[in-house]
């Protein structure tokens, strides 16, 4: 790890280098623009302080760089490399007024204090016209001069770019498991199926919704973006306190929001309390003495109902690799038969007689496009209305899905797969389904 941050941190300064000579060749050959390096990279720094929205101060103490006013540990490389960065910080000077280049109210500001006693305020103004630069202003020297963009913009003017805010150390595209209790129900996201691959081949995010039901459900793509991208930036929004042993005042001593991830061998666990601000809440890890804050934009991808990450559908199929269907009912007994050859496209009969795959295509979408209606209270499988039965093709050979519709009330059925229950769905969406397979036959 520290082999692959020194290698950013020399990437990072050769970058930097090559920038800074490519405008030290510019003013060489050009005898009406004078170049000025506006850090002396011989006077040694030991604070800086950034004025702005959001301003902080960085300062040396005890051999060491220190965020003033926060508990987090500073990273040492990111603001030895800042300082590097600002040395590297070269300009034409500009003969314009403050009220021309936007340094009459700048929004952003560097302070410089320097072992040698002395301090420099470097006040940072507009884009240039042809967005090349920014206007930089010394203060000290109430001179302004133009510098490159790129120079600028290698700088992080917030605080979090100094301070390892990680909340764990393992890497989010090695958790497998999520396991949040939100007080009302616990939901288990896994992407370990016990499907063979065929039978979930439409599932494009890869992850399944398995607990608080019975089965494995594709989860919904779009809610799973937002999961994993929150999983990605996990982070503090700030430390608040160290070495506590009373959680009662931040609602961490009977919290009703926990999030477990587990990856390999390991697992971490997330317990959430009361709100620290508008924003964010308090939080913690397990068996750890530390209370941070975490906001409530990362928080918000755990915090809906289980419904709310399965991806709506029964149960999709991809047609591609059925080779039988049968729909039977009171008033219907179809069946297709898909044959598969390897250098030919598929044929789909029915009664020994050829149909048109467009038609089948067609109408198979009323069939995988099932939607949930709702959660059954109480799966009681009784004699189904409506049964439908798939026979995959897996790398292990055939396997035959069953779905069974199960008279519930009036306007609902219950969804049987292979004898388990957990959604409801709409009579008059099976019945249009059963209508436009029974039409693809005649």
């Amino acid at each position: 790890m520290k082999k692959i941050t020194c290698l950013k941190l020399i990437i990072s300064m050769i970058v930097i280098t090559v920038s800074t000579l490519m405008i030290w060749l510019v003013f060489a050959f050009n005898d009406d623009v004078q170049a000025t390096q506006l850090i002396d990279p011989n006077d040694q720094v030991t604070s800086f302080v950034v004025n702005g929205e959001h301003g902080f101060e960085i300062e040396w103490v005890n051999q060491e760089w220190v965020v003033q006013g926060r508990l987090e540990q500073t990273k040492q490389e990111q603001v030895n490399e800042t300082i590097t960065n600002l040395s590297n910080w070269v300009g034409e000077e500009i003969d314009l007024s403050r009220k021309e280049t936007g340094l009459e109210t700048p929004q952003l500001s560097v302070r410089l204090y320097y072992q040698n006693g002395e301090e420099q305020r470097l006040m940072i103004g507009a884009l240039s016209s042809d967005t090349s630069g920014y206007y930089v202003e010394d203060r000290q020297r109430e001179t302004i001069y133009l510098v490159e963009r790129a120079l600028i913009e290698a700088v992080p003017f917030y605080v979090d770019a100094f301070l390892d805010t990680s909340i764990f150390s393992w890497e989010a595209a090695d958790v497998e498991h999520i396991r949040i209790d939100n007080g009302t129900e616990v939901i288990h996201l896994t992407k370990n199926s016990p499907y063979p691959e065929e039978e979930t081949r439409a599932n494009i995010t890869g992850w399944f919704v398995e607990k608080p039901f019975q089965l494995h459900y594709h989860a919904r793509y779009s809610r799973i973006e937002v999961l994993l991208d929150s999983i990605y930036n996990l982070s503090i929004d700030q430390l608040v306190a160290e070495q506590v042993t009373d959680f009662s005042s931040y609602g961490l001593d009977d919290s009703h929001f926990t999030i477990d991830f587990i990856y390999g061998e390991g697992s971490s666990r997330l317990i959430i309390g009361d709100p620290a601000t508008t924003e964010s809440y308090y939080a913690k890890r397990d068996q750890d003495d530390q209370v941070f804050t975490i906001s409530n934009d990362i928080l918000d991808a755990f915090s809906h109902p289980a419904q709310a990450y399965h991806d709506g559908y029964i149960k999709i199929l991809a047609l591609d690799l059925i080779s039988e269907l049968i729909i039977t009912s009171a008033d219907h007994n179809i069946n297709i038969t898909i044959n598969h050859h390897e250098q030919v496209a598929f044929q789909f009969e029915a009664d020994d007689k050829q149909i048109d795959e467009q038609q089948v295509r067609e109408g198979y979408k009323t069939l995988a496009g099932l939607t949930v209606a709702g959660l059954v209270d109480d799966p009681s499988y009784q004699e189904p209305e409506v049964v439908v039965q798939s026979t995959l093709l897996t790398s292990e050979g055939e396997k035959t899905i069953s779905l069974a519709f199960v008279n519930y009330d009036t306007d609902h059925y219950a969804a049987f797969i292979d004898g388990t229950s957990d959604f409801l769905v709409k009579k008059e969406d099976v019945n249009m389904m059963l209508n436009t397979m029974a039409d693809i036959v005649q």
